[in-house]
């Protein structure tokens, strides 16, 4: 495999989880399509990272000190430049509004530091975080230890959320953004370094079977089987550490629904090349990192309200106004990730 070659049905998984997310930031009413999204819409990245290294054979081809310099280039720099835009940003629309909040500024900064993140951005820590564990999993850890992992850490993950609930409740909030601020990202990153090895076992499985036809068969099972067990978990929200009134549903169907959509993929890739997921899964770090930050939800909601007037209750006209925002939002993000890609590339840690 060439050094800068990319693997389709990836990217198209990283493109339907971004899209998955951006739409669930436009939505405002519970309803069955958010509550599927969210069942996959962060596990998808996780568990096709881990399928990518498996694939790739990626570990055994770098250093610990290689891969590190690696991460940092390609997650932290970008984390540390979106994050200093986004508070230059925020702190500039206060300025002309004349309402500027040093607490909110300070709060900004107090999450970057500490890896919280403001907004999505709190995913490329977590990510780096989750990465390095990983390798280091891979490579030096015992089989027990790995087996223990993947029996252990879902439900740690689940007592981890209930605690920060718990601080919540007993903490001024003062207190709990100081204290939730630092635990929330390792709580996070125990998360995506069980789907990580998730998607690498995974990888392993499917290398063995060699018809493609098989694969397919069994990610449409698994797909559809995802969008009716996301039905019986509301109120996931994983950057709260919150895994839904049923966590075991979160956890399976992230794993259901991410190699649903992946084998799905690589099978369909085939006959599509689904142009706009594979854009904006390519790029889905710039629209992660810029579409609440710069206020791009913001104005293609009001855009569209401005049209359509907004429908406030749940009904198909409620699905087609969420879409028309997120259309609007795509075309804002062309436009942005077109500028960072040829006059801003260091930000994304490329030199």
């Amino acid at each position: 495999m060439q050094k800068n070659s990319r693997i389709m049905y990836i990217d198209l998984c990283k493109g339907l989880g971004i899209l998955m997310v951006t739409l669930g930031h436009i939505t405002t009413l519970a309803n069955p399509v958010d509550m599927w999204m969210s069942s996959m819409k962060l596990s998808i990245f996780f568990v096709a990272a881990g399928y990518l290294i498996c694939l790739t054979d990626y570990y055994q081809k770098k250093t610990f000190k290689g891969y590190i310099v690696k991460l940092l280039k390609s997650l932290i720099v970008p984390y540390l430049c979106f994050s200093v835009l986004g508070i230059g940003f925020r702190f500039t629309a206060m300025v002309l509004q004349h309402t500027v909040n040093m607490a909110a500024i300070k709060s900004y900064i107090f999450a970057t530091i500490t890896f919280r993140g403001i907004f999505a951005l709190w995913f490329l820590p977590v990510l780096f975080l989750a990465e390095i564990l990983f390798f280091c999993l891979i490579r030096y850890a015992p089989k027990l230890l790995r087996l223990l992992i993947l029996i252990v850490f879902p439900l740690l993950a689940v007592w981890y959320g209930e605690y920060l609930a718990q601080l919540k409740i007993l903490l001024t909030p003062l207190w709990y953004e100081r204290i939730s601020f630092v635990l929330f990202p390792i709580g996070k990153a125990m998360v995506a370094l069980w789907y990580l090895y998730i998607g690498y076992l995974g990888c392993k499985l499917c290398l063995k079977i060699k018809q493609r036809r098989i694969l397919t068969f069994i990610g449409v099972i698994f797909f559809i089987s995802n969008i009716f067990l996301s039905q019986q978990n509301m109120h996931v929200d994983m950057n709260h550490m919150e895994f839904g009134t049923n966590p075991e549903c979160f956890f399976i169907g992230g794993i259901i629904g991410s190699f649903g959509a992946l084998l799905l993929f690589q099978c369909l890739e085939m006959y599509w090349k689904f142009p706009v997921l594979n854009y904006f899964g390519r790029n889905s770090l710039i629209l992660m990192s810029t579409q609440r930050p710069l206020y791009v939800l913001e104005i293609a909601s009001a855009g569209w309200h401005a049209f359509s007037a907004s429908e406030t209750v749940l009904s198909l006209r409620y699905y087609v106004d969420s879409l028309g925002t997120l259309a609007i939002v795509l075309i804002m993000e062309y436009s942005i990730i077109t500028f960072i890609n040829k006059k801003l590339k260091f930000m994304l840690g490329k030199f």
